[in-house]
């Protein structure tokens, strides 16, 4: 298979992004890890747009919108630039990892989407810099934990409420800095990664960077590359919030450790940057 890389006007590639988040994090996403793939492996590209299978729109959406207050601005300047790189939109494919998506119209293309939060598009991660671990990894305190706040989806507050009153389970609201983040994260069997504004979060891979199995709690499924990985092995995926306080007592401390030892040889080997993007061929291919 072959892809064709579309020129895009260089503004829709901005080199940087007003924050980052994570706070830790660099200013470097899926969005330029994947074309930094394709860069590297000319093998998989071709000059010719009418020999590729497939064409790949290299916008930067998430700088784009960052710097554009949150998408409210210059959506007509991007789409214009959008409308003059797609030659063929139903052989044209994407990666977003801003949570609204491309936030243009992209006709046919496929959206490989870090943030999905409609039935359209296809699940990725998304990532973040790596957590400094510490020296001496400390106790094991709680059954699950979740740093964070509780104001970005109605589900948060939710799961808050159907676990208040648990004792081995601590739920902190709001930023504690990043150590205390880690600390209290490999204190814990399970990593509750409820989503937020996005339809997934960093959490859900930053628990499986560190080794714990995490919890997704989201109307959707958003584990990504579905067809290719055993995601119930590595971590727990909650739907009905009445069915969590259940869901967490089941396994036995010994199985959630393994799930985390599981679940960190899945993102090191498959789902840390550059190792996904193989994944996306690999579901072109297959379309």
């Amino acid at each position: 298979m072959k892809i064709f890389l579309l020129p895009i006007h260089e503004a829709a590639q901005p080199k940087t992004q007003g924050f980052k988040y994570p706070v830790h994090n660099d200013d470097y996403g899926v969005e330029q890890d994947f074309l930094r793939f394709l860069t590297e492996n000319p093998k998989l590209t071709t000059s010719s747009s009418q020999a590729a299978d497939w064409h790949y729109l290299p916008a930067f959406w998430t700088r784009w919108h960052l710097n554009h207050d949150y998408g409210k601005d210059g959506i007509g300047e991007l789409q214009s630039y959008v409308d003059h790189a797609i030659l063929d939109d139903s052989r044209t494919f994407t990666v977003c990892q801003y949570d609204d998506g491309p936030l243009v119209s992209l006709g046919q293309a496929v959206q490989f989407l870090a943030a999905r939060k409609t039935e359209l598009g296809v699940d990725i991660p998304v990532l973040c810099r790596s957590h400094r671990k510490p020296w001496f990894r400390p106790r094991r305190r709680y059954r699950a934990s979740f740093i964070g706040r509780l104001s970005t989806h109605p589900l948060r507050g939710e799961m808050a409420k159907a676990l208040h009153g648990c004792s081995d389970v601590v739920i902190r609201d709001g930023n504690v800095g990043t150590r205390e983040f880690v600390k209290t994260m490999l204190q814990s069997y399970l990593a509750l990664a409820p989503r937020g504004y996005g339809g997934s979060s960093f959490r859900f891979f930053e628990a499986m960077q560190l080794g714990i199995a995490p919890v997704l709690i989201n109307d959707a499924d958003t584990r990504p590359f579905r067809q290719f990985f055993s995601w119930d092995d590595v971590s727990i995926f909650i739907k009905d919030i009445n069915s969590l306080r259940t869901a967490l007592e089941e396994k036995e401390e010994s199985e959630l450790i393994e799930m985390g030892v599981r679940a960190s040889e899945l993102y090191r080997f498959h789902l840390d940057f550059q190792k996904w993007c193989p994944y996306v061929i690999q579901t072109l291919r297959e379309r």
